[in-house]
């Protein structure tokens, strides 16, 4: 190979975020899946796998692998702590855990406990154990918060560390300075998300919302909901807290028809039938419109219609595949 040629592979070598941009892949069905997402307070230095870092309690990761072997979805995320929102000895942890009955948010426990007792309390409420009461003078009342977590895994991945860093060092900036939203909304730096190729990466919380590709604009629009839903058609992931990405896919077309509203609506996404020959699916969902005191009913057909190169980051080849399904809305009723 000479040198010239050795040049221009080079210079076809691109991020992957950056490369899934130019291919202008759509991140809908790629927000992982989870009843419960523990969040905890991790110091660094952070290793590639989060579970592996220096301070982080081999004891909480068997927990959780043995719950989800049981047939339950936990996803670990970490944070890093903060100068505002971090008190020195004590470590944040919370859980969010999806309601049972409604698409609506999340169920919030949330502790700032001493680093010593960290391992026992986090074991205690994932496996909803008597021992977590014993920790119930730790409780944080924050059931009105907003958090933001910002993918910056730079270990994990170069996109989330050049690109995502940036950015949060610029909203964490802005969103400190102003006392009506820093009671109100979090931001913070979190481990790897998921779908790196997407960076920047966000998880919007209660929600359970994932977004891609998100810049300072983007992610004021999704905060204040202040311009219309459309614009952000492609820089939406998926909800974590369906149960396929096949449901995803569908969630997104009632997001995005019915606007910011449909996020605070009572609703539930189902898959009524799977046809795995053709990878085709029937999704049923209905939602109450509270000003109208109605509710709404409607099915889609999820057919499979190619799947999409995911790519390596500044190497040559590729990742996988990321499958894309066609939505289709076959029935309506009030």
């Amino acid at each position: 190979m000479t040198e010239l040629s050795i040049c221009k592979q080079k210079s076809m070598l691109k991020l992957c975020s950056e490369l899934s941009q130019l291919l202008e892949e759509d991140p809908i069905g790629t927000a992982p899946l989870w009843e419960k997402c523990i969040i905890i307070e991790l110091p660094p230095p952070w290793s590639v796998k989060i579970e592996e870092s220096k301070h982080f309690d081999a004891s909480i990761t068997n927990c959780i692998n043995k719950l989800n072997q049981a047939g339950h979805s936990i996803r670990l995320q970490c944070i890093l702590p903060d100068e505002y929102y971090s008190k020195p000895g004590m470590r944040r942890v919370i859980l969010f855990t999806k309601d049972p009955k409604f698409l609506l948010a999340t169920h919030r426990l949330e502790y700032l406990i001493p680093e010593k007792s960290l391992t026992d309390l986090c074991i205690s409420i994932l496996e909803n154990s008597e021992q977590a009461k014993i920790y119930a003078k730790f409780k944080q009342d924050h059931q009105s918060m907003r958090d933001i977590l910002i993918c910056t895994h730079g270990n994990r991945d170069r996109c989330c560390g050049s690109i995502a860093v940036p950015l949060y060092n610029q909203l964490r900036s802005k969103y400190s300075q102003s006392n009506n939203l820093m009671h109100s909304i979090r931001i913070w730096r979190t481990s790897h998300t998921g779908g790196h190729r997407f960076a920047p990466t966000v998880i919007d919380l209660p929600q359970g919302r994932y977004w891609a590709y998100v810049n300072e604009l983007t992610l004021d629009s999704i905060i204040a909901k202040s311009e219309p839903i459309k614009t952000l058609i492609r820089n939406y992931r998926g909800c974590a807290l369906l149960s396929s990405e096949q449901e995803q896919n569908a969630e997104k077309e009632l997001l995005f028809d019915l606007g910011w509203n449909w996020i605070d609506m009572k609703k539930q996404i189902s898959t009524i039938e799977s046809l795995s020959k053709n990878d085709s699916h029937i999704v049923s969902a209905f939602y109450l419109e509270p000003q109208l005191n109605s509710k709404h009913g409607f099915e889609f057909k999820i057919q499979y219609t190619k799947s999409v190169p995911t790519m390596n980051c500044m190497k040559d080849g590729n990742k996988g595949l990321n499958k894309k399904y066609r939505v289709i809305k076959t029935l309506k009723s009030s």
